[in-house]
């Protein structure tokens, strides 16, 4: 006769190992989760793309250098020229080459020096000062051109992506339905013409899918020229937007624009040379200097000169340099109007888009979507009480996602449109 044989310790005897191993166990999974937290790629989000483009593009180096090079130059173009060392011989007879036949003859070495009329100096250092403060404003409007690019790019890569997002699921209910219609059309509940029409829409989902796919690919090629191999990463979720800055406020600002500071420094740059123009007709001068050295216990010679130029034929040169000069001036002031007359008419046009996207965001929220979501689930309840076919519930569903897809069109045309904004009242 089997008995039982009670077990003396009781459950407070085997709770501590219980404990053990149920801590041990946990301990386990969660280091296990969160290594696999570490591995897993991390979401590449709007400004972080932009925040990436910035920190490695060649051009922003590239004009830091020429800035760099401007400001080393300054200095230099506001000094005097290197005087010149002048060595030979004067007045040497050829009958014999006798260095101390003839009075005149000497051995000369001397020194002169150019001496830049008026204010050129300082005029040509503050010129090439001029041309750094342009740069500098320059330097400014790539790194604005280049986040704003980025985080266009970026959107480009999300729109396709979350699209098929959209489709996937359509597609994953078209396959069950496609295999739920061969036991229908073996059981004589569906006609061929349904079964092949539940078939002909996986089909063309998946050629939808496809090509998502390709264009989320060739957007990802042109994501990587700013950040590189990030773009491989999977994306974060589309920044919450906020209304911009009113478009008179921004129109008001625009004139503070880097692109536009920079060209107003094309202008200072211009009217630079103009000053320089002026002080050519202001003459240089040239101090010499020489010692001969003449054999025959004669006497060593001294000579010093000054030269100046004569600017007498002015006509055909400082007059047709300063025309140039103030032509110069006029084309720099005619490109900076232009260009602040096309970035108005850029931002009244994507302040259009951005408002249009808002309202018809609102209006898929509020109406078209609803709608399509209440025929979804009219079709739903038809079907279910065999007063439609299962195709009118596909055709609602279809509706529905050509509702979403529509929405997200919008969002990504907003977002679009307030990166672009951004880039004009960032200043």
């Amino acid at each position: 006769m089997n008995r039982l044989i009670p077990f003396r310790g009781g459950l407070a005897s085997i709770f501590p190992a219980f404990f053990f191993l149920a801590c041990l166990s946990r301990a386990f999974f969660i280091g296990s989760g969160a290594h696999a937290a570490d591995q897993a790629p991390r979401h590449l989000g709007m400004e972080e793309a932009a925040t990436l483009a910035v920190q490695r593009q060649p051009q922003l180096l590239a004009q830091q250098a020429a800035i760099s090079a401007l400001t080393e130059a300054a200095p230099a173009a506001g000094q005097l020229p290197d005087p010149k060392l002048r060595m030979g011989l004067l007045s040497l007879p050829v009958d014999t080459f006798n260095f101390d036949q003839e009075a005149m003859t000497q051995a000369s070495i001397g020194i002169s020096q150019l001496i830049p009329g008026g204010d050129k100096r300082r005029l040509a250092s503050a010129r090439v000062e001029r041309e750094a403060a342009q740069g500098n404003q320059a330097l400014a409007a790539i790194a604005q051109r280049i986040a704003r690019d980025a985080q266009l790019a970026w959107l480009d890569v999300y729109s396709p992506s979350a699209a098929r997002d959209l489709v996937g699921k359509v597609e994953s209910e078209y396959q069950r339905q496609v295999e739920w219609s061969k036991v229908a059309y073996q059981a004589n509940k569906i006609s061929q013409d349904e079964t092949l029409a539940l078939r002909g829409m996986l089909e063309t989902t998946k050629d939808r899918l496809a090509e998502l796919a390709r264009q989320r690919n060739r957007a990802q090629v042109g994501l990587a020229r700013w950040v590189g191999a990030e773009a491989s990463r999977p994306l974060d979720a589309l920044p919450a937007s906020s209304p911009p800055a009113p478009l008179g406020g921004l129109l008001e600002k625009l004139g503070r624009h880097p692109e536009l500071t920079a060209l107003n420094e094309a202008v200072a740059v211009a009217q630079s040379e103009v000053a320089l123009a002026r002080e050519a007709y202001k003459p240089d001068w040239s101090v010499d200097m020489s010692y001969g050295l003449r054999g025959g216990n004669r006497a060593d010679l001294v000579s010093f000169v000054v030269g100046v130029d004569l600017p007498v034929f002015t006509a055909n040169r400082q007059d047709k340099r300063l025309s140039a000069r103030l032509a110069g001036v006029e084309r720099a002031d005619q490109l900076r109007l232009d260009r602040y007359q096309s970035l108005k008419a850029e931002l009244e046009a994507v302040y259009a888009d951005w408002q249009s996207a808002d309202s018809r965001i609102t209006h898929y929220k509020q109406e078209i979507l609803p709608l399509a979501v209440r025929r979804v689930e009219s079709a739903l309840a038809a079907y279910g009480s065999d007063r439609a076919s299962y195709g009118r519930v596909l055709e609602a569903r279809r509706a529905e996602t050509e509702a979403r897809l529509q929405l997200l069109a919008q969002q990504v045309a907003r977002a679009k449109a307030l990166t672009q904004i951004r880039y004009f009242s960032a200043l």
